[in-house]
């Protein structure tokens, strides 16, 4: 197993970080956050929607894991246009079919599909921000801050994700509608509706336009020899075969999504899976609390693990380990009571805490393909498989059965117990930080040979 490199220079003599990154990374954090607000605000009221609008449960449910769907559908095109143009244009399209989104979204109470057309309108723009995320890291900051930057990614990935899900737990309040119910209630339901759409298009106009406007693709000049022009990348066409061959990447990929992808589902269908157990929409909200401040303890400390024990792999496995055990302590909890589910929710949300790592280690593993095609690739594979892992989910799950609330579990177990195997087989080989310690090297000999050259003939 190889350690990452060690990377405590104090000084870069031949490339600059500039001070504008950070203000360019708070513009990509907001065309990032902008998609999940919007997107993941549904997943907590699905049933709650559908008894509103009278439309089928199913088509929310689906409407939750399809940005599985649209990740699989529109990576290559996001990916494409990253390649050709750079990556402010994908991060103007994301954010421009966000904002349209919510925009139609605000027309729900004239037709349910309006809401529908502008949940499926930002999703289709979500892989464009999020396979930028790596390229965007690289262009701007040294390498040896390319883990900190993308757990600070992770950091607001995590925060977001939790704030959409409690945002219109909040703005309902203690509003709750049965199957049997008054047109009252109804009536009262499709205004509270209507003030959470009104309320996302506000924070939408905050979150897109100044990205739309500001965000720059990379620095004057870039921060390291892999960042630069100098640098020859794969072309992106051939990605397809190159990573189908690399089996560590395809391994990681497996591992990724049957770990953090199993755990989003759990989130996304956590009404579905709790409320056989008697717990309330206040409960799921609490639920969701904790499990960003894990997710947000749990990013710090695998940044912190990966610079102590420098190494990617090791990291990864124990992470994956303690949320396979984890995970099955969590489905007896649910049996057992509330505190003891809580606290089982937050230690499994704490450990998954692995797309800071999971996205930078692919980038190490497929060098010289670019960043923006290795996450496009590991987004293709995984979100498939993600998608594959949500139907039989979404086919079982009824929301109010203990037995299918369990299988459910149980299901997502197995494919958490098998991600350690995957990652297991995974060797870690870090070709992109060895290419730029070792083109650093470089340009410092050259240097002191020309210095050296210069002193002798003026002696």
């Amino acid at each position: 197993m190889n350690k990452i490199t060690s990377s405590d220079r104090e000084q870069h003599t031949h490339y600059v970080e500039y001070p504008m990154r950070w203000v360019q990374l708070g513009l990509f954090l907001f065309a990032l956050l902008s998609n999940i607000m919007f997107g993941f605000s549904l997943s907590p009221i699905v049933k709650e929607m559908s008894i509103i609008y009278d439309v089928d449960s199913r088509y929310l449910q689906f409407l939750t894991i399809s940005f599985t769907v649209f990740s699989v559908i529109m990576i290559i095109p996001g990916n494409i246009i990253n390649e050709k143009y750079g990556i402010r244009i994908s991060i103007m399209i994301g954010c421009i079919l966000t904002f349209i989104g919510s925009v139609s979204a605000m027309l729900i109470n004239v037709s349910f599909w309006f809401f529908f057309l502008g949940q499926l309108s930002s999703l289709i723009g979500f892989p464009f921000r999020l396979i930028s995320a790596s390229k965007f890291v690289a262009n701007w900051f040294y390498p040896e801050k390319r883990i900190l930057i993308m757990v600070i990614i992770a950091l607001c990935f995590n925060a977001s994700s939790g704030i959409a899900i409690k945002i219109p737990l909040i703005i309902l309040g203690d509003y709750e509608i049965k199957d049997i119910h008054t047109q009252a209630e109804i009536d009262e339901g499709r205004r509270l509706m209507q003030n959470l759409m009104i309320f996302l298009f506000g924070l939408m106009v905050l979150l897109c336009i100044p990205p739309i406007f500001f965000f720059k693709s990379k620095a004057p000049t870039p921060p390291s020899f892999t960042a630069s022009d100098q640098c020859i990348r794969v072309d992106y066409r051939k990605a397809g075969i190159i990573v189908a061959k690399n089996f560590d990447f395809m391994y990681l990929t497996i591992g990724f999504a049957f770990i953090l992808g199993t755990i989003t589902l759990f989130t996304l269908q956590m009404e579905y899976l709790i409320k056989p157990f008697d717990y309330t929409l206040m409960d799921q909200s609490n639920l969701v609390l904790v499990g960003v401040i894990a997710g947000l303890i749990g990013d710090i400390c695998v940044g912190t693990a990966i610079k102590k024990l420098k190494s990617f792999k090791l990291v990864l496995r124990i992470c994956n380990a303690l949320v396979t055990v984890l995970f099955a302590i969590l489905i007896i909890a649910i049996h057992v009571n509330k505190t003891f589910f809580f606290i089982m929710y937050f230690l499994v949300c704490g450990c998954s805490a692995i797309m800071a790592l999971t996205f930078e280690f692919s980038c190490e593993l497929c060098f010289p393909m670019s960043e923006n095609t290795t996450i496009a690739m590991l987004g293709l594979f995984g979100n498939l498989i993600n998608f594959l892992q949500g139907l039989p989910e979404i086919l079982i799950l009824k929301g109010d059965n203990k037995f299918c609330s369990t299988v459910t579990m149980v299901l997502m177990f197995c494919l958490i117990a098998g991600a350690n195997y995957f990652t297991m087989n995974v060797d870690e080989n870090l070709k992109r930080q060895k290419k730029d310690f070792q083109e650093d090297d470089e340009a410092e000999k050259r240097e002191n040979a020309i210095s050296m050259l210069e002193q002798s003939i003026l002696n």
